[in-house]
């Protein structure tokens, strides 16, 4: 009775309290909720931050387990060699090597202090690269033979790609903790660092940037790397961005040589000529100009409507019945409408059109063309490599000089073979090189 009596009583008291104070109670309510919902989205990020240690970095691109990109891949192993930034070689696991055979034969020799991620010695028998027209044979542990089917002296460039065995080891400076898959394509990849100096990384792949900055916004990572445009968090609190120009990718015009309008030199000439000053690094040649073998000894096509007009006057370009179709994808659109300006201007009927994928019966397309480290570009612009040379370009002297440098093994006869590439090229115009784009790392 006393027990059931003491319970009324405070039923009493506790409606009589929620009646006088429903308001600060409301608004406890709405704060403690706000509390956690706050508490939920930023627990992972301080655990991570303050227990962990932690770097949460966002990278843009979808990739599966067997295409990470090369920042990723490089953290967790390295290659026979590495790709300096002026395009020269230096060894990584292989610590000399030598060309034999007019650069048919390239023998390697290992180094014999580095393990994969399990403890394994790195030995010549795990080296699993797939190059076609290329077979590899250890000779020992510690040496290994490159037999080529055909001369060619940048090899050494290709075995830069970094060597992953299944299960992703590799013998870098981190290993892989976990990852997560969302089918064939990689959500999230953990790596653990192999010493106690460095942080883990944990890093998310956004299909698009705009899912990547609402991941920023939201706290989810601290890094964004790799944006176009930065424009969406240059005011998002306190932030640092960070703009690299992309000296390994070029943004150029193609020409399509084989359309009548195009075949003439001059047209695709006054075209050049007619690009307008755009905001980015200027670029003038189909070689990086970060390359030893870069050259600026070649025609320079800087906005010059007078020169343009000159050109392409009582062509049939110019004529009101000609069209020209100006294609592009998306990223580049703005780009694209501005030259297509430029060139209304100077009496040549453009258009813009966007594209998903490059069409064979393009006029011009605009797009990037990224560089290979070594100078070598005869899948570009060899006259016999339809799938890749996508301008039809054809010249007698140009494939010489492609299939020359791809065969002469030193760097002062290799350089005066890319000096006049680059000089021929760009003289006959089968492209225009406008830029290097820039990039932006976004940090919290």
């Amino acid at each position: 009775m006393t027990i059931s009596h003491s319970i009324r009583i405070a039923y009493l008291i506790a409606v009589e309290l929620g009646r006088k104070y429903t308001r600060f109670l409301f608004i406890g309510f709405l704060i403690g909720l706000c509390v956690s919902f706050v508490f939920s989205r930023t627990y992972p990020y301080l655990t991570a931050q303050i227990l962990y240690k932690t770097e949460r970095i966002g990278i843009i691109g979808e990739y599966n387990p067997s295409s990470l990109p090369l920042s990723v891949q490089t953290l967790i192993s390295h290659g026979l060699t590495n790709v300096l930034p002026d395009g020269k070689v230096e060894g990584i696991l292989a610590e000399k090597w030598e060309a034999t055979n007019s650069a048919k034969t390239f023998i390697f020799t290992l180094r014999k202090d580095l393990q994969w991620s399990n403890g394994k010695k790195v030995v010549a028998s795990d080296i699993n690269y797939n190059i076609r027209g290329v077979t590899l044979i250890p000779s020992d542990d510690y040496s290994i033979v490159a037999h080529l089917q055909y001369p060619y002296s940048p090899f050494p460039t290709l075995v830069s790609k970094p060597i992953i065995l299944p299960g992703l080891r590799g013998f870098g400076e981190y290993k892989v903790k976990g990852i997560l898959l969302q089918g064939d394509t990689v959500r999230s990849i953990q790596l653990e660092p192999r010493n106690d100096k460095s942080a883990t990384k944990a890093i998310t792949f956004y299909r698009t940037e705009a899912q990547g900055v609402l991941a920023f916004k939201l706290g989810e990572i601290k890094t964004l790397e790799e944006l176009s445009t930065a424009s969406a968090l240059k005011d998002w609190g306190k932030v640092t961005i960070n703009e690299r120009v992309r000296y390994d990718r070029i943004v150029t015009l193609f020409f399509n040589t084989r359309d009548p309008l195009l075949s003439d030199k001059s047209i695709r000439q006054g075209l050049s000529y007619g690009v307008p000053d755009l905001p980015f690094k200027r670029a003038g040649s189909p070689i990086s100009i970060t390359s030893w073998a870069y050259t600026d000894n070649v025609k320079n096509y800087a906005y010059d409507p007078v020169m343009a007009k000159k050109l392409l006057a009582h062509t049939p370009i110019a004529s009101s019945s000609s069209e020209l179709v100006l294609s592009t994808f998306p990223a580049y659109l703005d780009v694209a409408q501005s030259i297509a300006s430029s060139w209304n201007a100077l009496g040549i009927h453009t258009t813009v059109k966007v594209e998903n994928s490059v069409t064979p019966n393009f006029k011009v397309f605009l797009s990037a063309q990224d560089l290979p480290p070594d100078p070598d570009q005869y899948p570009l612009w060899h006259s016999t490599q339809t799938q890749t040379n996508i301008t039809g370009y054809v010249n007698v002297k140009i494939d010489k000089l492609l299939e020359d440098g791809r065969q002469e093994l030193d760097y002062d006869k290799r350089t005066k073979i890319y000096t006049d590439f680059q000089r021929r090229l760009v003289e006959d115009a089968p492209a225009a090189f406008l830029y290097y784009p820039t990039v932006y790392t976004v940090t919290r």
